[in-house]
């Protein structure tokens, strides 16, 4: 219609920018966001902890409301054992009063139940040997860094001493060069040496010689030299 004006031929899209209020609600959402996922994580690691107390606790009533004969025997040797290492520590230092009991204790439990001590000590003797096993990688690494580090400011001094020698012998060379030059430019001049030899003629003075066969060496056909006047000659 012609009450509407037309559109501008060279036309671009320009995003709304957002604005004071909208950015301070953004980085409040980001900011919460972030503790709200803390919680969540904290909560189902509480739930779950909560949820299998709960478990191992029916299972121990259930357990414990008709436990094999063998049960109560074992558990009375490792208590005893665990009261016999209190007693034992109990005029020493804190360090052996824990582990006396607690050593006590294993060894009762070791006792009670070999097969189950078998395998937590194996699956501990891994773990063990793996913690090992990565402490001396990582100390081998920081003593071999050590030890190339120390190697290379080693070979750069020597290096750095070399070149100073090179150095030395370069310039002593060069001087004694030096030295032997100018002793024998003093000793003898191009121009004197030239001089002493024997002097070029001139292009006047030039004269070219006549070549004369040898006649011994001349063919005379069948003919003797002393027979020239009778056969004539092929020079």
């Amino acid at each position: 219609l012609p009450i509407y004006c037309s559109p501008p031929l060279k036309s671009k899209y320009i995003e709304e920018q957002p604005g004071r209020l909208q950015k301070q609600f953004s980085s409040i959402r980001q900011t919460t966001g972030r503790y709200i996922g803390w919680c969540k994580d904290a909560f189902f690691f509480v739930k779950c902890g909560i949820m299998d107390s709960i478990q191992f606790g029916k299972d121990a009533y259930v357990y414990l409301k008709n436990p094999p004969p063998e049960f109560l025997p074992r558990v009375g040797i490792i208590t005893i054992s665990g009261l016999a290492g209190a007693v034992l520590a109990r005029k020493d230092s804190r360090f052996k009063k824990i582990a006396y009991p607690l050593g006590l204790t294993t060894l009762g439990i070791s006792v009670c139940y070999p097969a189950q001590a078998v395998v937590i000590a194996k699956i501990t003797g891994k773990k063990v040997f793996s913690a090992s096993h990565q402490t001396y990688e990582a100390v081998r690494s920081l003593w071999a860094k050590e030890a190339g580090a120390s190697k290379l400011q080693q070979e750069s001094k020597f290096v750095t001493q070399e070149d100073k020698k090179n150095k030395e012998i370069s310039n002593i060379q060069l001087d004694s060069a030096i030295e032997s030059w100018s002793s024998d430019r003093t000793e003898s001049s191009p121009i004197e040496s030239w001089s002493t030899k024997d002097p070029l003629p001139s292009s006047g003075t030039v004269k070219t010689k006549k070549f004369k066969p040898d006649p011994k060496l001349m063919d005379h056909g069948q003919s003797s030299p002393e027979d020239v006047d009778m056969y004539s000659t092929r020079s």
